[in-house]
C-alpha cells in the first residue's frame, strides 16, 4: 500500500522498528519499538556500568560478577538499563532516519513505555534544524522612498549644529524656558504600559524650526525640573505622511536642565579644528556627508521593507531554545545598561512580563532573519569577507556627524565577531533582495 503524506515514516533494522513524527517547532519524535539483541546488550552496558561505581565484598571496585551486581543492585541496574537503551536506540534510528540533531549538545529526552528482556517500548524526542525555505527576491515589490533633500538649508543647519559642539553652555536657573533656550528632556509615551521612552536625555533647541509646536507649548514658561503632560501631534506644516505616522499620543515630559549657547565664530581658524583649512573646504565635506546619509536613509528604509517581506512571506517554524538563547543573551545585554536597570527594577510583575514578552518577539524575528538571509547568501553565492566590515569615521567631521561609526564593544572579541558578521550576512542578504524585487 502505498503511504500518503499524512502518515509517519516507518524505518526498522535488526535492532529497532520506529516511526518519525514531526512536530511543531522543530521537534521529531521517534515511537520505537527495541527488539531483544539490543535490548539485552543494553543491559550488559548497565551491568558493567553500575558495577564500575560500585563495592561488593571480595572483589575489586568495578570486578563483581554481573549476576552479583544485578542481584545487590537491582534498581540501580534498572535505571541505567533504561538509558542505555534509549542511547543505544537513538543510535540505531539516527542511521537510519539520518535527521541531524540542532547541534553537538542538543538534548536528547525519552519516555520508556515497557522494558523487558524480550524487548522495549520508548519515545525519543529531540529538536532538529529548521528547514529554511528558499527566497524568490522577484516576489518582492519595493516601494519607492522619498530620498531625504540636502539644500543650502540642510547644509547651513548642520554647520551650525557642528558650532554648537563647541558652544560654551550657560545653566539656566533663575528664569523660566523662553524661545532660543536649549532643554535637556526625557519623553515618554504614557498611553502605553509599560511607559515607552520616545526621547531619553535630548537637548532641544526652544525655536520653531528645531522643536515641535506641541513640545514647544509644553516647555516655554516652565522650569527645570518640572514635569508636565501633553499630546504629542505634528505640526500643521507637516506632510501627509507623517501625519499618518505620527498619531496622537499621551506623553510626558520631564525637564532635566535649561542652558543657552555661545557659539565660536565661522572662519577658518574654526575650521581648522575639524581637520579642514577653510569653511569652504568644510562646506564641501559636510555637502558629501550629508549626501552619504541620504542615501543611507534610503538603503535602510529599504532594507526595512526587505525584512518585512521575509518575515511574512517566508514562515517556518524555529526551534524554542534558539529563540530562548537569543532572549537571554538580549536580555543580559540590557541588563548591562543603568537606566534599563532602574527601569526594570521600578515595573510591577505584569509589566515585567510584558518587556519579557516582547524580547521574546525580537529575538524570535532576529533568529528568523539570520536564517532566512543566511539561506539567501548560500543560494546566490554571495560571500563575505573582512574587506566588508565599514570602515570607522576618518575625520573629526564625520565622527560628530555620523556618532555610531565611533562605536566599539566593550565586550569579548568573539562576541563583537559573532555580532559584526550576523549584520553582514543579513545586510548582503537584504541588500540582494532589494537589488532583485520588482518595483511597485
Amino acid at each position: 500500500m502505498e503511504q500518503t503524506a499524512s502518515e509517519p515514516q516507518i524505518l526498522q533494522n535488526e535492532n529497532v522498528r520506529f516511526s518519525i513524527h514531526h512536530k511543531p517547532a522543530c521537534l521529531v519524535e521517534f515511537d520505537v519499538e527495541v527488539l531483544e539483541p539490543l535490548v539485552q546488550h543494553s543491559h550488559k552496558k548497565a551491568a558493567k556500568a553500575v558495577a564500575k561505581e560500585i563495592s561488593l565484598p571480595g572483589f575489586r571496585k568495578g570486578k563483581a560478577p554481573e549476576a552479583l551486581v544485578i542481584k545487590n543492585y537491582p534498581n540501580e541496574v534498572d535505571k541505567q538499563w533504561q538509558q542505555e537503551i534509549a542511547n543505544e536506540a537513538f543510535r540505531e534510528c539516527g542511521k537510519l532516519a539520518k535527521i541531524p540533531v540542532l547541534h553537538r549538545d542538543a538534548k536528547i529526552t525519552y519516555k520508556m513505555k515497557s522494558h523487558s528482556p524480550s524487548g522495549a517500548l520508548l519515545n525519543l524526542t529531540f529538536e532538529t534544524e529548521p528547514k529554511i525555505p528558499h527566497v524568490d527576491p522577484k516576489e518582492m515589490k519595493m516601494k519607492p522612498v522619498k530620498r531625504p533633500e540636502v539644500n543650502d538649508d540642510k547644509i547651513n543647519e548642520t554647520i551650525r549644529q557642528v558650532q554648537l559642539f563647541f558652544a560654551n553652555w550657560t545653566r539656566v536657573t533663575d528664569r523660566p524656558i523662553q524661545q532660543g533656550d536649549f532643554v535637556l528632556l526625557d519623553v515618554d509615551v504614557i498611553e502605553e504600559t509599560p511607559h515607552q521612552p520616545l526621547f531619553n536625555h535630548t537637548r532641544f533647541e526652544v525655536t520653531e524650526k528645531s522643536m515641535a509646536k506641541w513640545m514647544r507649548d509644553l516647555v516655554l514658561g516652565k522650569n527645570a525640573g518640572d514635569t508636565v503632560e501633553g499630546i504629542s501631534v505634528p505640526d500643521e506644516d507637516a506632510s501627509a505622511e507623517d501625519k499618518e505616522t505620527l498619531k496622537p499620543k499621551k506623553v510626558r515630559v520631564a525637564i532635566k536642565q535649561v542652558d543657552t549657547a555661545t557659539t565660536p565664530e565661522l572662519g577658518d581658524d574654526f575650521a581648522k579644528k575639524l581637520g579642514v583649512a577653510t569653511v569652504e573646504e568644510m562646506r564641501t565635506n559636510i555637502t558629501n556627508l550629508l549626501n552619504k546619509q541620504a542615501d543611507e536613509h534610503v538603503l535602510e528604509a529599504q532594507r526595512s521593507q526587505a525584512s518585512e517581506f521575509l518575515l511574512t512571506q517566508y514562515p517556518f517554524d524555529l526551534p524554542a531554545t534558539l529563540i530562548e538563547k537569543e532572549t537571554q543573551f538580549r536580555f543580559r545585554q540590557l541588563l548591562q545598561d543603568n537606566e534599563f536597570q532602574k527601569y526594570w527594577e521600578n515595573l510591577n510583575s505584569a509589566d515585567r512580563n510584558k518587556t519579557i514578552q516582547t524580547v521574546f518577539e525580537q529575538s524570535e524575528k532576529a533568529v528568523k532573519m539570520f536564517y532566512l538571509c543566511r539561506q539567501i547568501i548560500s543560494d546566490a553565492n554571495i560571500r563575505i569577507s573582512g574587506t566588508d566590515v565599514p570602515n570607522p569615521a576618518s575625520s573629526p567631521l564625520e565622527m560628530l556627524l555620523n556618532p555610531q561609526k565611533m562605536f566599539h564593544h566593550q565586550r569579548n572579541p568573539e562576541i563583537e565577531h559573532a555580532e559584526a558578521y550576523s549584520r553582514l550576512v543579513l545586510e548582503k542578504a537584504e541588500d540582494f533582495v532589494i537589488q532583485n524585487a520588482t518595483p511597485a
